[in-house]
């Protein structure tokens, strides 16, 4: 499956919504002509490992504010274990209002074997073949970075049927654990947000026309969320880190 269908800049506004507004916020959608991805019925589990470096500078530059930003990510479209099919390698950075993604694919099995510091040989023909992967295992070496935390969530999308390439996605049951947890027990990850879900609009280009319609509507106020910067602080809330 494909979360994205073409890499580059975009904008991505996100909100948070109650989850009792769900059928109606559906209903919506449908009647302004957006449709559900035709990826299984527009629903299905996605599977993020956060990675970050020891003393956790992505984690931090989006505390502070920083206007250019990366995270390091891999995701997969299922709720069991991470390394069980593809798996994509993402870097998403953010610089203002701008938001680029670059994922690449690699086999469970070569994800796994860099999980234990091992270069396969799987891994090395998919960075040979593909400058995504080559990327994002650059920015993993010279960062240093080692796996954090894992977030889960069931997502729903939609995108629009004729006029604009737009892309909202409506992420719901989020849940998380640090990754040695999700290592000892794969069900072991505890909701942030139980009654809310994350709703983002990613769009190029133009506004789409019916968004100032949705958001007087519902009365949604765009908030600056991170699904990570979130995770860690829901996980280190008995002892955060000092500011």
């Amino acid at each position: 499956m494909n979360d994205q269908p073409k890499q580059g800049s975009r904008h991505e506004f996100k909100y948070l919504i109650d989850d009792s507004f769900l059928p109606i916020f559906a209903e919506y959608l449908e009647k302004i002509g957006l449709h559900k991805d035709e990826a299984q019925d527009g629903s299905y589990p996605v599977t993020s490992l956060y990675f970050d470096t020891p003393f956790l500078n992505d984690y931090h530059d989006k505390v502070d504010g920083i206007k250019f930003r990366r995270k390091l990510r891999a995701r997969a479209y299922q709720r069991d274990t991470l390394e069980a099919g593809p798996v994509w390698l993402e870097i998403k950075e953010k610089h203002d209002m701008n938001i680029r993604k670059i994922r690449g694919l690699v086999d469970g099995a070569d994800f796994a074997a860099l999980l234990a510091g091992e270069f396969s040989e799987g891994l090395s023909r998919a960075a040979e073949n593909d400058k995504s992967v080559r990327l994002f295992l650059y920015h993993f070496f010279a960062g240093n970075y080692r796996p954090v935390n894992v977030i889960r969530y069931e997502r729903t999308a939609y995108v629009e049927r004729f006029l604009s390439e737009v892309r909202l996605t409506i992420d719901r049951s989020l849940e998380t654990c640090t990754w040695h947890e999700y290592m000892d027990n794969r069900e072991l990850l505890s909701p942030v947000f139980p009654e809310q879900a994350v709703m983002e609009v990613k769009f190029r280009g133009a506004m789409p026309w019916w968004f100032g319609d949705m958001c007087a509507r519902f009365e949604l106020a765009r908030k600056p969320f991170s699904k990570y910067t979130h995770a860690i602080n829901y996980l280190l809330r008995p002892s955060p880190l000092a500011r």
